[in-house]
């Protein structure tokens, strides 16, 4: 107890606001620190939206693709039980796999062409805002070291 009545007397018995009467210009604009803060997350908020709507897309995409893949199994399926000879049939399973086979890769570079671009806005939105917000603080700075020549 008598520790926390000697910090409570340290404070009582010094008037810190005096320590900062004689301190005119901060060393940052309060106000542009606060709105480089709203545009950070602004910035932020942005490109989370981007990436949503990008994996919206990409969900609905899968959903197609898996569609299509259950129809080309079910096709398959038929040929296999089709009158024919074996040879025949190996020949038609052939030629729809192969054609399977070109869709998924097909399918597999639209996924991925999706995602990357996906990427690259989102993370051009965030390297501009980070770039913006270098050359806000750099001008805060400046303005401040002018106000501290002028004074």
């Amino acid at each position: 107890m008598a520790q926390n009545k000697a910090f409570t007397d340290f404070f009582a018995q010094n008037d810190f606001s005096k320590f900062f009467e004689n301190y005119k210009n901060p060393a940052f604009d309060m106000k542009a620190f606060m709105e480089t803060q709203r545009k950070n997350a602004q910035a932020i908020t942005e490109a989370q939206q981007m990436t949503f709507q990008s994996l919206q897309e990409i969900a609905q995409r899968q959903s197609e693709i898996l569609s299509q893949i259950l129809e080309d199994n079910s096709s398959l399926a038929r040929e296999l039980m089709a009158e024919g000879t074996p040879e025949e049939k190996m020949s038609k399973n052939a030629e729809m796999f192969k054609a399977a086979y070109e869709r998924m890769v097909s399918n597999l570079k639209e996924l991925s062409d999706i995602i990357a671009k996906s990427n690259k806005d989102a993370s051009g939105v965030i390297n501009k805002r980070v770039a913006a917000t270098m050359n806000e603080i750099q001008e805060t700075l400046e303005k401040a070291q002018a106000s501290k020549k002028a004074a």
